[in-house]
């Protein structure tokens, strides 16, 4: 007989696990109807990871075999996995001196999001992060956006520079007029209160779009 996932992971570690062993372990129990591994497999089926990471606690519940404990547990699970991320990138050596590692560094909290999101990373001398900040949250096709929110933020966390970062949901990382006009304000309020613009980088998928360097570029992944 083949090993449990549960005995599995112990004996040759999670790495070594499929998605729907892994998910098995997470869901715990099946249903009158299902054992847990026929929930697994048919979630694994249906559902990417990348399905199940866009999804609220409401939406997990409706999945066939996911109770309201399983779906808080996989929130957790995912929201871990972006902290994980975010401190590993976020050591005192890092620098963010290129767009590159700003997509790197938000691309899995921001890609998936079905609203457009504006973040303020704030810098020191060194463009370490000092501090990254939800500044707003939007529409689908549309962020909500003052200079003054984010100087606000800046000063408060003494930034030398700061970095604004915000998604498009449609995938397309192309800035729109509003893109380029609320860039211009931000940039003329940071040179009049001595905090430099360093980029705006607009996240699409497997994509950016970067003021600095007045492009977009395709990543892949």
């Amino acid at each position: 007989m083949s090993d449990l996932p549960r005995e599995k992971l112990l004996k040759y570690g999670p790495k070594n696990l499929t998605i729907d062993e892994l998910l098995a372990i997470i869901i715990r129990k099946g249903t009158k109807e299902k054992s847990v591994f026929e929930i697994s497999k048919e979630i694994s089926k249906e559902y990417s990871l990348k399905d199940l990471f866009s999804m609220d606690i409401e939406q997990l519940c409706e999945i066939s075999g996911v109770g309201k404990v399983t779906a808080i547990t996989l929130k957790a699970v995912f929201e871990l996995g972006i902290r994980f991320h975010k401190e590993a990138l976020k050591k005192d050596n890092l620098k963010l001196d290129s767009p590159d590692k700003v997509y790197d560094l938000l691309y899995d909290e921001m890609v998936f999001l079905d609203k457009e999101m504006v973040k303020c990373i704030s810098l020191n001398s060194k463009l370490n992060p000092i501090s990254i900040d939800t500044i707003s949250i939007g529409t689908a096709n549309h962020s909500i956006l003052h200079p003054r929110d984010i100087f606000k933020t800046a000063i408060k966390n003494n930034a030398i520079s700061i970095l604004i970062v915000h998604n498009h949901p449609s995938g397309d990382s192309e800035p729109s007029m509003l893109d380029y006009e609320i860039t211009k304000k931000i940039e003329k309020s940071g040179d009049l209160l001595g905090i430099k613009l360093s980029d705006h980088v607009i996240i699409g998928k497997s994509e950016y779009y970067s003021f600095k360097i007045g492009r977009k570029v395709i990543r892949n992944g």
